[in-house]
């Protein structure tokens, strides 16, 4: 536990270094919001039906973004040797990225969610199903990215890669996202929820051993 709390210092201290990065991120996901009302207009019955499908739709392509560099410094520098050498297991390693990657993607979006939400005209009432449903899938979305990382890491045009690998597998996500962000019935706790944290849960249980299994042959292929 200790290991994992120094990798996610170390990524978060490396994100703060380059704080440009994450301010870019977040500037895309406000872009590709804003330019969709600038689009169609400002009425709100064209805009109200496609606010929160459009809010998903540019959380995921925000997060996704960053990946394409999530293992590939570690492995340029011979990080990844470091962490190979010691007592922190690779799966452990992965679980340490996945974390700083929400905080320094995730979270941001997450917060600007709210003031998103009133630029799109999405009533008030919806935004605590919304804020709640994008907080579990930016964490689903990050464990895909993770598994397309891992597995594009060290191959040619790795970015175009793991988007092939990361977008079929993200529409499970995007659907059950959407329909949980807009509860019919005003509650909380809703089938589409409960799929969507069912998702999340199988993604955690398989995306570290995957990524660590993948991370090892890219170590060793580095290594040769």
């Amino acid at each position: 536990m200790n290991g994992v709390v120094q990798q996610i210092r170390r990524d978060l201290s490396i994100a703060w270094a380059s704080r440009l990065d994450i301010g870019v991120i977040l500037l895309f996901f406000v872009i590709i919001v804003t330019m969709f009302p600038l689009a169609i207009g400002p009425q709100p019955e064209i805009l109200q039906p496609l606010a929160v499908p459009l809010l998903w739709i540019a959380a995921f392509l925000s997060i996704l973004a960053g990946f394409d560099r999530l293992f590939a410094a570690d492995l340029r520098d011979g990080w990844l040797d470091q962490v190979a050498l010691s007592q922190l297991p690779l799966f452990a390693y992965v679980i340490a990225k996945a974390i700083s990657h929400w905080l320094v993607s995730g979270l941001p979006i997450l917060l600007a969610a709210p003031l998103i939400g009133l630029l799109l005209q999405i009533d008030p009432w919806m935004m605590p199903s919304l804020l709640i449903a994008l907080a579990i899938g930016t964490a689903a979305l990050t464990l895909l990215g993770v598994i397309g990382a891992s597995l594009a890491t060290g191959a040619r045009h790795g970015g175009g890669l793991m988007a092939l690998l990361v977008l079929p597998l993200a529409v499970p996500v995007l659907i059950f996202g959407v329909l949980a962000s807009v509860p019919e019935t005003g509650q909380l706790l809703t089938p589409h929820l409960k799929l969507l944290g069912a998702i999340m849960a199988v993604l955690l249980a398989i995306a570290p051993p995957v990524a660590a299994a993948a991370l090892g042959e890219a170590d060793d292929d580095g290594g040769s």
